[in-house]
């Protein structure tokens, strides 16, 4: 998956969480759009929900089992204590080989 696409379904994802009313606006999803850490629009139930869907939805395009495992998110550490939808594109993108 490229990252544009993995932009895409963070959005559709976010999207729905604001349907289902784990966050209460919307939220246009860019690549500086902080998931997790200082800024973010989720709290903490919000963010694992995302974090699960994005797998359900990602194991449904892709026909693959994947996980989404923060710790393998070498761009995600100490040093940036947040969590961008960049960051997790590129973690998509590389995770599903790109394509």
């Amino acid at each position: 998956m490229l990252e544009e696409h993995a932009l895409e379904l963070i959005q559709e994802t976010i999207s729905g969480l604001q349907r289902s009313g784990l966050i209460a606006n919307p939220v246009a999803v860019e690549g500086d759009t902080v998931l997790l850490g200082a800024g973010s629009p989720l709290d903490s139930l919000a963010f694992v929900t995302l974090i699960a869907d994005l797998e359900e939805r990602l194991n449904r395009k892709t026909g693959r089992d994947l996980s989404l495992v923060l710790t393998d998110l070498h761009e995600f550490n100490a040093s940036v204590p947040y969590l961008s939808a960049q960051t997790m594109a590129r973690f998509i993108a590389r995770l599903t080989d790109g394509s």
